[in-house]
């Protein structure tokens, strides 16, 4: 007796009927082929359909992008606040020194280059974002030709606001703010950074500021405590960084112990001069 299935029993995937299906979706329990089988990251062996695989119930990749789609980051305040900065530092001085028609007296309107950009960039047009890396060289070289006195110190000065314009431009919560695709692993960064125990990463931030500052070892030390109970490597998605909340709690412990072994010789060679002084 044979037991192998007819193919005209053989149950079909449900997009595409002319492939045999090699399983079922996890979530709604539709047939799959291999094609269509789609895991999702954090959720181990598990398949899903195309479909189930983009919910955000799902996929909290996907619905960390939705709730940051279109939402306004930090660095769009920032460059807001930057802005306004800008346009009350050039009322003022044309308030004090007045407007004329001599290079030196235009020179506060080179502040005023950014501020269009600014605006675009704070209420999420897309073209602001590539007009923003270019905006602290012209402004150098605005400068420079009202000025020409000042090359060297107005180039130095852009070569930190390049940097910063780069790193706004490849900011994947700054992409989500203005509507542009993703892709997955810098969302899983972006979920790592922000949602992953964040609390551990703040223990081995404090652990190693107390290395140079021995009253935050305390902090580190709660900070720690506290983010190795929130580890759950069985959770969807795990939460882990127990490497951190362990490096934290040891950094908090030994810090002190540091400081104490080299300040015990000075307090008492202090004490010592007190007693006998």
């Amino acid at each position: 007796m044979s037991l192998e299935v007819p193919a005209s029993q053989q149950s079909r995937c449900a997009v595409h009927p002319e492939q045999p299906a090699g399983g079922t979706c996890t979530r709604c329990g539709s047939f799959i082929c291999a094609d269509c089988a789609t895991s999702v990251p954090g959720l181990g062996v598990r398949l899903y359909c195309a479909a189930c695989a983009a919910r955000p119930e799902v996929n909290y990749l996907e619905a960390l992008r939705q709730r940051y789609w279109g939402r306004r980051d930090e660095w769009a305040w920032v460059v807001a606040g930057v802005t306004l900065l800008l346009c009350v530092g050039v009322a003022a001085a044309f308030a004090q020194w007045g407007l004329s028609a001599t290079k030196q007296s235009l020179f506060p309107l080179v502040l005023l280059l950014p501020v269009p950009v600014g605006v675009a960039f704070f209420l999420g047009k897309r073209w602001a974002r590539h007009a923003l890396l270019p905006t602290p060289l012209v402004m150098a070289v605005a400068a420079d030709v009202l000025y020409r006195d000042g090359r060297f110190l107005f180039f130095l000065c852009a070569i930190p606001g390049l940097f910063i314009a780069l790193r706004i431009h490849r900011d994947a919560r700054n992409q989500l703010f203005f509507r542009l695709p993703v892709s997955s692993g810098s969302l899983k960064l972006l979920w790592d950074l922000r949602f992953n125990n964040p609390l551990a990463r703040q223990a081995l931030h404090f652990g190693f500021s107390a290395v140079f500052m021995p009253l935050l070892a305390p902090v580190a030390l709660i900070c720690g405590a506290v983010a190795l109970t929130r580890v759950d490597l069985k959770a969807t998605p795990p939460i882990d960084r127990r490497g951190q909340a362990i490096t934290g709690i040891v950094l908090g412990l030994v810090s002190p112990a540091v400081w104490g072994f080299a300040l015990l010789p000075v307090l008492d060679r202090w004490l010592s001069s007190m007693v006998y002084k």
